[in-house]
């Protein structure tokens, strides 16, 4: 039994005042012992919220990068907004073939512009001879409109410089307005001349089924 002395406070020679001292001081002991601990346990997973992306974020790239109308002035847009780094030497890749891919066919006064500006000096391949290509292609059957979307694309980048890209690029064949089965890519080698990509070459490195178990998604396409 706790005995009590004249003025009312409570133990053997300690004031009421000592014992809510000693009280408090637990009471603040066990909170911050608590909040120390909850900070160093490991968060659940899902529990911290997700941080905001922000300029400097890093991106895949944007298989959209010409724009919807993929026309020519669009390919020569999408080459100014090319970064130079790997992922910019994608999107501009990704950009050169669906111009390329598309039906009704670019006409040969527009390759000529998109050639003059795009390809770099000693292209090869079959690029290097672009708007002769255009001249000399024959229509198609039963189709009225072609292109590739590379929302569900696939790149790989096969060889880097900072200077030089060797990329894979591919996606699906959209024909008279509808998705087939059939995918469409190509291998470009891209080089930074005159403060953007150009194309030095282009061909086919990697099968198909490859690029698309193995290669990695574009953000977006159309």
């Amino acid at each position: 039994m706790v005995g009590r002395n004249s003025t009312g406070e409570a133990g053997r020679g300690f004031p009421r005042w000592a014992w809510i001292v000693i009280g408090l001081v637990i009471v603040l002991t066990l909170v911050f012992g608590v909040g120390a601990w909850y900070q160093a346990r490991p968060r659940p997973a899902g529990s911290a919220p997700t941080p905001a992306a922000s300029p400097g974020t890093a991106t895949a790239p944007n298989g959209c990068l010409a724009g919807a109308s993929n026309d020519a002035e669009g390919l020569l847009q999408a080459q100014k907004y090319a970064g130079h780094n790997e992922d910019g030497a994608a999107a501009f890749a990704a950009a050169v073939l669906r111009w390329i891919a598309q039906y009704p066919r670019p006409s040969v006064e527009d390759g000529e512009t998109v050639a003059s500006s795009i390809l770099a000096d000693g292209a090869i391949g079959t690029i290097a001879t672009l708007p002769a290509n255009l001249a000399a292609a024959k229509s198609l059957p039963g189709v009225n409109s072609g292109a590739v979307n590379f929302a569900e694309g696939r790149y790989v980048v096969e060889e880097s410089t900072p200077d030089t890209v060797r990329v894979t690029v591919g996606g699906a064949e959209i024909r008279n307005g509808k998705a087939t089965d059939q995918k469409i890519a190509s291998t470009l080698t891209v080089v930074w001349e005159d403060g953007a990509w150009k194309v030095r070459n282009d061909g086919t490195e990697r099968t198909l089924e490859d690029l698309f178990a193995s290669g990695a998604a574009f953000s977006g396409g159309c």
